[in-house]
């Protein structure tokens, strides 16, 4: 983009507000602060068409972070905006609440400026794209909604974000739904398909390399044919979502709970919070390269209490 992108940093510490400017501005970003939610909601009513990203930390001098992002939802011209939230809370309930209302990323204070500038950038760069297909998905809700059985077969990331956008309006919980379906197709490219692991995706990220190795991977000949599928399945009051790949499998108890040791990670949190806030049910099956995720409608309907 050919102005400078800018980050609203909102905290009431003022030396993190200045390390957090610091870091940014090292890949070019400009920053605005805010002290307070008031102090924010003003800076966000008269230029909010001019903020590209938002970080909100969790807990504020005059409140909880996320009520600020929850009006930022209501507002058509702020609705778009990412929200990056930051604590120094490693709550697993906090993380899911964070999820589920939608925010883009939950980072753990304290972090490093390369982990800060990876979410920030991630957050950048994929807003465009959602934003696009969450058009789309306005004009598909209704015949989504028609589904009783479907399967589809995707190799690449977007075609994974693809099919987790417009699949989540089966659902009142289209957000939260999105999100867990996202990361187990996701799940099933990078790591099931592609075999990336933990480890290798975390350098990756840090380089800056992670979506250059994936569209190599892809093209190379041990990979260029591989796919996964996914099955839908509405039955009753409630949709299951199958996805299978063609990898061979990975230790997934590790990743079935929010570990706080992995809180300075960019990933690794993903089945866990997709297991908390995107699905009543998820079961891996056999060596892990099937997964089932279970969506009761009636519950959904009614609001989901974790």
């Amino acid at each position: 983009m050919a102005d400078a992108v800018t980050a609203l940093v909102v905290d009431d510490e003022e030396m993190t507000r200045a390390i957090v400017a610091g870091y940014l501005s090292r890949i070019g970003y400009r920053t605005l602060e805010a002290e307070s939610k008031a102090q924010a909601w003003e800076i966000l009513s008269t230029g909010g068409s001019a903020i590209h990203v938002v970080l909100l930390d969790r807990r504020l001098s005059d409140g909880d972070g996320l009520e600020l992002y929850e009006r930022m939802k209501r507002e058509p011209q702020l609705a778009d905006i990412p929200v990056i939230v930051q604590t120094v809370s490693d709550s697993s309930a906090d993380i899911a609440a964070a999820i589920r209302a939608g925010v883009f990323y939950y980072l753990i204070k304290p972090y490093d400026g390369a982990l800060l500038r990876s979410v920030v950038r991630a957050a950048e760069e994929t807003t465009g794209r959602l934003k696009s297909l969450q058009g789309d998905l306005r004009c598909r809700s209704d015949a989504i909604g028609l589904l009783c059985d479907g399967r589809f077969r995707f190799r690449t990331p977007q075609e994974a974000q693809n099919l987790a956008i417009t699949l989540s309006s089966v659902a009142v919980t289209a957000n939260s739904l999105g999100f867990g379906l996202s990361e187990i197709l996701m799940n099933a490219v990078e790591h099931g398909n592609l075999g990336i692991g933990f480890e290798a995706k975390g350098r990756l990220k840090a380089s800056g390399m992670l979506a250059r190795e994936i569209e190599a991977r892809l093209a190379s000949a041990e990979h260029r044919d591989k796919f996964a599928t996914l099955h839908v399945e509405r039955n009753g009051g409630r949709v299951i979502f199958t996805v299978t790949d063609m990898g061979s499998g990975f230790d997934f108890n590790r990743y079935l709970s929010v570990d706080a040791s992995q809180s300075d990670a960019t990933h690794g949190r993903g089945i866990a919070l997709a297991r908390m806030v995107g699905f009543d049910e998820l079961t891996f099956v056999g060596n892990g390269n099937r997964v089932v995720g279970i969506v009761n409608l009636d519950r959904a309907e009614n609001g989901r209490s974790d």
